[in-house]
């Protein structure tokens, strides 16, 4: 019978096996650390000798004498000759700036009258005033706007980036269909003297309000209904104001009278034009 209990026992535990809360181990709470903290556990380093050069602009040279001096093999990318290379190329870009030529290489095709249309945009809030940018053909490159703004300002552009804006959609006004519009090309430029974008004038924020406000109320105008149509407008100084044509109810009493006057007057001044024609022509 106990082999049989034990076998039964056994299979019946891997069918379902559920224990029983009586049989949990007894633990306290405060004992137990969930979040164990992951500090202690890796292993500290010195620094790197490449890590000590922090005050020069050509860091490769430095790095690799203190490798040398220090007989450790020189890491792979601080063995080519890229800092040699940019040092002359500054050393050469200092000698353009100082002697007033300019720091590339100029365009051989001669243009005398530019078709190009670039426009100067205002800065937005992640440009510094060393920066400026541009709004320029679609057919234009970097070299381009380069040797444009050197040649017709003098201004030495010295980093140059592209933005290629996408095509937004619009939609028609009378069968809102949708459609794309024309692509923008954008070319920031960097330079060597700040450029602060001068803020407009009081006067013509205030202008530029008005004119606004001016042209809503003459649209609102035009497009009244009802008893809206009769209401007086201040836009553009009453422009769009109708006249105001005087009452024209006169009773017939006092129409008539004004009429014999009128006549009369009429007469009046006909036969006296005549009689002065007539004593001119006698010499009277």
């Amino acid at each position: 019978m106990g082999i049989f209990s034990s076998i039964w026992n056994t299979s019946k535990r891997s069918i379902h096996y559920k224990e029983n809360p009586k049989k949990y181990p007894k633990v306290n709470v405060n004992d137990i650390t969930l979040d164990k903290p992951r500090y202690g556990f890796r292993r500290e380093r010195e620094p790197l000798l490449s890590q000590s050069v922090t005050d020069t602009l050509f860091p490769s040279t430095e790095i690799k004498k203190k490798y040398a001096e220090s007989g450790k093999p020189i890491p792979i990318k601080y063995r080519s000759n890229s800092d040699s290379i940019a040092r002359r190329n500054f050393e050469k870009y200092q000698e353009e700036v100082a002697t007033g030529q300019p720091h590339f290489r100029l365009g051989e095709k001669k243009i005398y009258l530019p078709k190009a249309r670039i426009c100067l945009l205002r800065p937005n809030a992640k440009h510094t005033p060393y920066q400026a940018k541009f709004l320029v053909p679609r057919n234009f490159n970097k070299m381009d706007l380069r040797d444009y703004l050197w040649h017709v300002y003098g201004l030495r552009a010295l980093n140059v980036t592209v933005q290629l804006l996408h095509a937004k959609f619009t939609r028609g006004p009378d069968d809102h269909a949708r459609y794309r519009g024309p692509q923008f090309k954008k070319m920031t430029i960097d330079m060597e003297e700040p450029f602060i974008w001068p803020e407009l004038p009081s006067s013509v924020v205030e202008k530029a309000k008005q004119n606004y406000n001016d042209q809503i109320e003459a649209i609102e105008m035009k497009t009244a209904v009802g008893s809206d149509k009769l209401k007086p407008s201040k836009a553009f100084n009453g422009l769009y104001n109708k006249p105001e044509l005087p009452n024209s109810f006169v009773p017939s009493r006092a129409r008539k009278l004004g009429e014999q006057k009128l006549n009369s007057q009429k007469e009046y001044e006909e036969s006296k034009s005549d009689k002065h024609i007539l004593q001119h022509y006698l010499g009277l």
